[in-house]
């Protein structure tokens, strides 16, 4: 083992170097220290990944905002064409619509002034 000061040669076991008598660092401390230098070994590859990575996000939003674009312009003039061959039969349907909800008022407005008679004779 090498003392953590001197860097002399010194027995595993010592716990003081025997040339320059700074105290060894004990196990535990020597996993902390090493947990510690891989974190932030860690933390500068990542920031590094980040930092390699951002153009080439930036590269890709601008491709892709480019091909949305494209998309929508090729897909306008279906969609309109969609929009007026439906419009009749949505005009219709709203009739339709307008006429069962008529029908079903009325109906619910007879059905109550039936039940009104029938409790006001008893």
């Amino acid at each position: 083992m090498e003392c953590a000061s001197c860097r002399r040669a010194i027995p595993v076991e010592a716990v003081f170097c025997p040339y320059c008598g700074v105290r060894q660092p004990s196990v535990g401390d020597e996993l902390t220290a090493a947990g510690r230098e891989v974190a932030e070994a860690t933390v500068v590859v990542a920031h590094r990944f980040v930092e390699a990575a951002r153009p080439v996000a930036r590269d890709l939003a601008r491709a892709t905002e480019k091909l949305a674009h494209r998309t929508a312009e090729a897909v306008k003039p279906a969609a309109e064409k969609v929009g007026k061959a439906v419009e009749p039969a949505a005009k219709g349907a709203k009739r339709v619509a307008a006429k069962a909800v008529r029908t079903g008022a009325r109906a619910t407005r007879k059905a109550a002034g039936e039940v009104k008679k029938a409790v006001r004779k008893r």
